[in-house]
């Protein structure tokens, strides 16, 4: 494989033990917010050292203080709120479901303090289709529009506020393009992440798919104007001819789902497949969906075959 290769973490950590225990004795009054604040600072920055040691080439702080994808825009828009606890997919976890009034409004840049910043950072967002999709949906868009692409404007918004020093990559999670059907009509999503890049200020754009084959998506990815297209390498059959119109790929790797490691051999094997087939301008490598399914030393674990896996695919 001659594509330049790329490692990094596509979404939240596993908080580590002591952060969960000071989590849980914050919110029972056993200590002041103050330490709780330290915990969160010492497990940011245990896991800025892992994504250091194994050289990742974006990194993130874990998201460690999100406590699900769409928190952070439930309490900082209007329009949207935090509803019912609800399971996430097919998984042991939950979100706080979105519920939208009416059509959201960012809250004057105070997204801000929930990402990474500057050189190497990487955002890792929710994507507007599944942002959508995963909603409580109570107003009607106005006409020509639709809560995917109202959604994406909001997020353009965002980005826009971020200013300079917004994170060089922008990664949006878009786990339902891969567990459902695409779009049907797949100029709803050109369009809304039309908006997205436009508002992108030259950071590295990101779809991320997982939980399911994304191969449906390939066939219309090089309409899709971002700049890398993630998919689970496990799940996903690639179409006869599909055409990424020069963009990257981004090989979810990782299954967060297990403890077992995976096999260099066979990823490498599936990973120069999917190279061949789809000639991208660079290869990420990552989690498939995010390793925060994992306890914090297990996915540490993980972690430690991505630089391996770049050895062996960069020969």
């Amino acid at each position: 494989m001659t594509t330049t290769i790329r490692t990094t973490l596509t979404g939240a950590f596993p908080r580590p033990e002591p952060l969960v225990q000071a989590t849980r004795d914050l919110d029972r009054g056993r200590i002041t917010p103050e330490a709780a604040e330290a915990a969160f600072a010492e497990a940011e920055a245990a896991v800025r050292k892992v994504e250091g040691e194994l050289r990742l080439d974006a990194v993130t702080g874990g998201y460690l203080r999100w406590p699900d994808l769409f928190r952070p825009f439930t309490e900082a828009w209007t329009g949207v709120s935090a509803g019912p606890l609800t399971r996430f997919f097919e998984t042991n976890t939950f979100f706080r479901q979105p519920v939208l009034e009416g059509p959201p409004t960012p809250g004057k840049g105070r997204l801000a303090a929930w990402l990474p910043r500057g050189k190497d950072a990487r955002a890792v967002l929710p994507g507007p289709f599944t942002f959508a999709a995963l909603s409580d949906v109570r107003y009607t868009p106005r006409a020509s529009a639709s809560t995917v692409l109202d959604l994406a404007a909001a997020l353009a918004e965002e980005l826009r506020s971020l200013g300079p020093d917004r994170p060089s990559h922008l990664q949006f999670q878009e786990p339902m393009l891969a567990y459902a059907s695409p779009p049907r009509e797949v100029a709803e999503l050109v369009e809304a992440y039309r908006r997205i890049a436009a508002a992108a200020g030259g950071a590295t754009t990101s779809v991320w798919t997982y939980f399911g084959d994304a191969g449906p998506l390939l066939a219309a990815a090089g309409r899709i104007p971002v700049d890398v297209i993630g998919f689970d390498l496990f799940e996903t059959t690639i179409p006869q001819g599909a055409a990424l119109g020069g963009k990257g790929i981004g090989l979810g790797c990782l299954d967060p789902t297990t403890t077992i490691p995976e096999a260099p051999g066979e990823v490498a094997q599936l990973a120069r497949g999917a190279e061949t087939a789809l000639r991208p301008s660079v290869v990420w490598l990552g989690p498939n969906p995010p390793l925060d399914l994992l306890p914090f030393d297990s996915a540490v674990a993980k972690l430690q075959l991505l630089p391996r896996l770049r050895e062996v695919l960069a020969r």
